[in-house]
């Protein structure tokens, strides 16, 4: 049977990492790349130029009538722990999706796994282990990136019960190798304080999983899950205060004991990122969305997709050093 795999977001992290993967096991693979992006497609690959945002561009990327099989993994997303707004990433999470998951029925496309996030499912409080959601909500979330992710899940969703054979996988926090591009906001992070530029620690802490792991979990995804199901591809939860005495272990640094406070920290991210939008530069990496995050509920169960796929995220002391 000849079987295709289309790809979007393969130019992203965990796109660097699944199609890397799915070279090894000789897979025919086709890409859609943003055309000024078109030069970090991956090699040995069919490369469509397009953008989800504009769906008469994708015409060429769901040309399909070649393969007897075909199985759509979504990935592409606009990741952001900015406060200031940005209209683009709804119109990629949300509008996107929708074109994907609108094209993907109409093409016949046999499987499709939407690459979803955490941060879509509706927040619980802390002490209590958070499990996949059924229905999804804007409404049950905070900060722009989880209300698209959220919008986005609940149309997926809606396709499902319309009949496409679409499953959703809810990575955590990702680390891990892979990140050639260097965009991913928690890798720099890692590189930050590996390099000594963060040289404390922030009192909270959050879910992490390896790249590699949520792939596995994709392609796991693709064979044993449901239509229609969620699967959340957690890994371990960390301190902030253990992650950076963890990555200065590694490189040889003196450990850091002092953290400092989450309200103290709220308002030095607050400035900071002020500061940074005033003279037209990038958010910091420690802003008011990310200190948030890190104080709320992270504590994920990976334990239906273990169950259904057999996912098995590696030890997070893995997953650190093999970022570095």
């Amino acid at each position: 049977m000849k079987k295709l795999y289309l790809i979007t977001g393969a130019t992203g992290h965990i796109g660097t990492v699944l199609v890397s993967a799915l070279k090894k096991k000789n897979a025919l693979i086709r890409v859609l790349v943003l055309p000024q992006e078109k030069q970090y497609a991956p090699k040995g690959v069919q490369v469509c130029e397009g953008d989800v945002t504009d769906a008469a561009s994708l015409k060429p990327f769901f040309d399909i009538s070649d393969y007897e099989d075909t199985t759509l993994i979504h990935c592409a997303a606009l990741i952001t722990v900015s406060s200031k707004e940005d209209p683009q990433v709804w119109n990629v999470n949300v509008n996107g999706t929708e074109n994907i998951m609108r094209l993907s029925t109409a093409a016949g496309v046999r499987r499709v796994i939407h690459v979803s996030s955490v941060h879509a499912i509706p927040e619980r409080p802390i002490g209590e282990t958070i499990t996949e959601a059924h229905s999804f909500s804007p409404d049950l979330v905070h900060g722009q990136y989880a209300k698209s992710k959220a919008a986005a899940s609940q149309i997926v969703l809606e396709y499902a019960r319309k009949g496409l054979n679409v499953s959703i996988v809810h990575p955590s926090g990702i680390i891990g190798p892979g990140d050639t591009r260097q965009r991913n906001h928690m890798i720099r992070t890692v590189r930050a304080m590996a390099s000594g530029k963060i040289p404390f620690a922030i009192k909270g802490g959050y879910d992490f999983v390896d790249s590699r792991d949520v792939v596995q979990g994709i392609l796991g995804c693709e064979a044993k899950g449901k239509s229609g199901e969620c699967y959340i591809l957690s890994g371990q939860y960390i301190s902030v205060l253990e992650l950076l005495n963890s990555i200065r272990r590694i490189v040889h640094k003196k450990p850091v004991k002092v953290e400092i406070p989450y309200g103290l920290m709220r308002v030095i991210a607050s400035v900071a990122e002020r500061f940074c939008l005033f003279f037209g530069q990038k958010a910091p990496l420690i802003t008011p969305y990310s200190i948030y995050t890190l104080h709320t509920n992270g504590h994920f169960s990976c334990g239906k997709a273990m169950n259904t796929f057999d996912y098995r995220p590696r030890p997070i002391e893995e997953t650190i050093r093999e970022s570095l």
